[in-house]
């Protein structure tokens, strides 16, 4: 076991592995969140194993869509707030050298450190030689995994050399119930005791087991662990058998277990954990599936074995190659993250996709409008993935219908966020820690989240040819989201056009008009735009079903010829409002807004500095996030200046880049995904500029402005963007009807990608080397598939490559809008 820390062997290598060097505690919430290990089931932070909750250290583990409701006076109101629950500490293991302390890492003189992520396997190591007050010198080696084989699973190994003492080791392996989500500040004001003890046991002939339960949602949470200690030589480890120690305290349950260590002796400490809940399928309880796992769960080694053939069989379907090393290795990461948020495991759980993984507490665990950034890469890769994602709404659909009808509309609208049912989950209230004073919260009023959701139909339908999910789900979700869209847009008679009001656009700061009462501003041109597009679509959707099937979901739900005709007047006269040099307004009345400099800002959140001073943002021309661009990055033009044509706006390329350069001067990206969304809408007119925030927005959560935040939950959706970009902005993949359509726009500093994707179970990889591009079909594919490149046609057969120049044409057609 050395400690001898060598860079990597090669690029290959490098571009695996995540590696920290040194031990930096103002850093340790962020590489807690980064180098965090899940499944798709439950995930876990990377805190040191000895962490407690503190200003350093935040051990959380999470399981995927476990929520609870609490309840906060707040302004003389009781506010209820649903959050992801921090389960119990799993991880808690520590030991004592004879006559010495607890081990601490912050209590130590630390010699040499280096925390080490390898993405390709799954695994975290730790590499640590310290030096205790007793000048007793100690290195250790920790690895661990959270199973993706195997997913209630997870594993801990810990080798301990004692480098120049000998003496008694003491070691204290526990489940710690004695947790509150506490990881985000601004949150404190608000209640964060999610669970109660419910039962501890001692399990024979090793480990322990601890029961919580939720307060309100009343779920049972099992976690038992067990552990073994050997002693490790040339020979291989030996196991021993020392007599424990039962430790028992409220929420808390611990065994301690002591051996002799001899100068130069590696001791090594192995913990395997399960997690249960009493929403998990094929048990009886909770408690006992956990304790029944560990019994018969295999060593740490074999465990290990299979969780890495499982990762191995995970990136066969993910291959990826970029130059320069250093962004292959962050679009890693972010597969990474994805698949250890969303993965085959999470099919049965019901969860969504949340804004922040299931890595820290920032907003709350919610489900917003992520599932848009993330889907496309899912689609083409996991296609059941997907699947499961559109489900979470479909079991939503009734709870939208009721919160249209409570709104006096019609259909089904969702929520903005949402958790464990389809209520709206936005908190009323939120807390400004610099004035120290609470804040309405209007946000709840992006309806546009209902957009996003027929998008990702769309989406999911054009490249899986999923008939059957169409005609049991997927259709109906459209239809119900369409006639909400259909009611929500009011007729003005002086215009002539139908208008959407009191509504918030992504941009999120402006929520009302200066000096007036009620929330929401008017005709937000992103909202009314993808509207149309929503209503279009739904009618074309309507087509894609058998006669049969078509008639009896249209009697079911009771829709006819008068109420599709309605849909198609009102999609034809949204109202858009433009400003006087013919770019989009990013609703009506901003251009009288005062101005405001948005560049001494950057990053920050202006709503807060503002009110802070007595001010208020609405009354300023300063956006927080990518808004109106947001119709740029979903739509290319091919399909968005027809879609304005059939508005009755000319709209062309010229308006589209003078609307985004006026926008993004007066944006502070406050969001991570507001970079993003900019670089996607560049994409087709200035590939250069659009590069440049691409560059910025792939190491958000590495080096970027957005990584201090990450301690609080890794940026998802930015994440997943970054690939979507590369995949549907660059490579310009689309589908239109049985084609696949690549209008690539190439920025010249991308001189190599390769993406492998599938379509409709035909696998295939596309290749961009300096000014070429090629398309590869796989020789297993049963027959051949439709291409469209560059406005050419082609008929690619299996195993056959087709190459073309990287040359953006703009000739593909995807709609006649009529």
């Amino acid at each position: 076991m050395s400690i001898c820390f060598d860079s990597p062997n090669s690029d290959h290598e490098a571009a695996w592995n995540f590696v920290f060097d040194g031990y930096d505690p103002d850093d340790e919430g962020h590489r807690e969140a980064l180098c965090a290990l899940g499944n798709g089931y439950w995930v876990t932070r990377a805190a040191t194993c000895d962490a407690q909750a503190d200003a350093i250290h935040y051990p959380g583990t999470y399981r995927a869509g476990l929520y609870n409701r609490l309840v906060t006076p707040i302004e003389g109101e009781a506010s209820e707030d649903e959050s992801l629950v921090n389960l119990p500490n799993w991880l808690a293991l520590s030991f004592r050298i004879e006559g010495g302390d607890w081990f601490s890492i912050d209590a130590v003189e630390i010699l040499a450190y280096r925390l080490t992520l390898n993405l390709q396997q799954g695994i975290l190591y730790r590499d640590l030689q310290f030096r205790d007050v007793q000048n007793r010198q100690t290195t250790l080696r920790e690895q661990r995994f959270v199973s993706m084989a195997e997913p209630h699973l997870a594993g801990l190994q810990l080798q301990l050399r004692a480098d120049n003492w000998s003496g008694g080791l003491e070691i204290r392996s526990a489940i710690d119930g004695r947790v509150t989500n506490s990881n985000v500040e601004r949150y404190a004001p608000f209640s964060n005791q999610h669970l109660e003890p419910v039962a501890a046991s001692v399990l024979e002939p090793a480990g322990i087991r601890l029961t919580m339960r939720t307060n309100q949602s009343r779920i049972e949470v099992s976690l038992a662990a067990r552990t073994r200690i050997a002693l490790v030589g040339e020979d291989g480890a030996q196991e021993l058998h020392p007599d424990r120690t039962i430790e028992r305290a409220d929420c808390y349950m611990a065994e301690r277990l002591c051996c002799s260590v001899v100068q130069g002796t590696v001791v090594q400490i192995e913990k395997i954990a399960a997690l249960y809940t009493s929403r998990d399928y094929a048990i009886s309880e909770s408690g006992m599936a956990a304790e029944d796992a560990i019994q018969i769960a295999p060593s740490f080694a074999e465990l290990l074995s299979a969780h890495q053939w499982s990762w191995n069989r995970l990136w066969q379907r993910c291959e990826i190659d970029i130059t320069p090393v250093e962004h292959l290795r962050a679009l890693r990461l972010h597969i990474f993250h994805i698949l250890q948020t969303i993965s085959p495991h999470t099919a049965d759980l019901d969860a969504g996709v949340p804004a922040r993984g299931w890595h820290g507490e920032d907003y709350r665990g919610h489900i917003f409008w992520d599932e848009v950034f993330v889907l496309p890469f899912l689609v083409c890769r996991f296609p059941e993935i997907a699947r499961e994602m559109l489900l979470y709404r479909y079991r939503r659909l009734n709870s939208a219908r009721r919160l249209a009808r409570q709104q006096g509309y019609q259909g089904a609208m969702y929520p903005w966020r949402s958790g464990s049912t389809g209520q709206e989950a936005t908190p009323r209230f939120q807390f400004n820690l610099q004035s120290k004073r609470w804040m309405r919260d209007y946000t709840y009023l992006q309806r546009h989240i209902n957009a996003i959701i027929i998008c990702n139909l769309w989406h999911y339908y054009n490249f899986t040819n999923d008939l059957a999910f169409m005609e049991d789900y997927g259709t109906e979700m459209m239809i119900e989201i369409a006639r909400f869209w259909a009611s929500v847009a009011t007729y003005n008679s002086d215009l002539d056009r139908y208008e959407i009001r009191n509504v918030v656009g992504p941009d999120e700061y402006h929520t009302a008009y200066p000096d007036v009462d009620t929330p929401g501003i008017h005709n937000n041109s992103y909202t009314n735009i993808i509207a149309a597009w929503t209503l279009y679509h739904t009618r074309e959707a309507l087509d894609w079903l058998p006669p049969a099937c078509r008639t009896e979901l249209c009697d079911r739900l009771q829709l006819n010829q008068a109420e599709l005709d309605y849909w198609d007047t009102v999609s034809r006269k949204l109202r858009v409002v433009f400003e006087q040099d013919g770019s989009l307004s990013q609703y009506e009345g901003f251009d009288t807004l005062q101005s405001f400099d948005a560049q001494p800002f950057q990053d920050q959140s202006v709503n807060l500095i503002l009110e802070a001073k007595g001010d208020d943002v609405n009354c300023y021309r300063v956006i927080k996030q990518a808004d109106t661009a947001m119709l740029f990055f979903l739509l290319p033009e091919q399909e968005l200046f027809p879609l304005m044509q059939r508005l009755g706006y000319g709209f062309d390329r010229t308006q589209m880049h003078q609307t985004i350069t006026n926008h993004i001067q007066r944006t502070v990206h406050e969001s991570s995904l507001s970079r993003l969304v900019y670089a996607g809408a560049l994409a087709e007119c200035d590939p250069e500029a659009s590069w440049q925030l691409f560059l910025e927005t792939l190491f958000v959560d590495i080096s970027g402005a957005s990584s201090k935040e990450a301690k609080n939950g890794i940026h998802l959706g930015a994440m997943a963007g970054t690939l979507h970009l590369l995949q549907h902005q660059y490579l310009g993949l689309r589908i239109h009807g049985d084609t696949i359509c690549l209008d690539p726009s190439i920025p010249s500093s991308l001189r190599q990608l390769c993406m492998s994707f599938e379509f409709r179970s035909h696998d295939l990889k596309i290749e961009v080397k300096e000014d070429k591009l090629s398309i590869t079909a796989s020789f297993l594919n049963s027959d051949s598939i439709q291409l469209c490149c560059n406005g050419e046609a082609i008929t690619l057969q299996p195993g056959s490559v087709y190459q073309c120049e990287c040359i953006p044409t703009g000739t593909i057609k995807f709609h006649d809008y009529v």
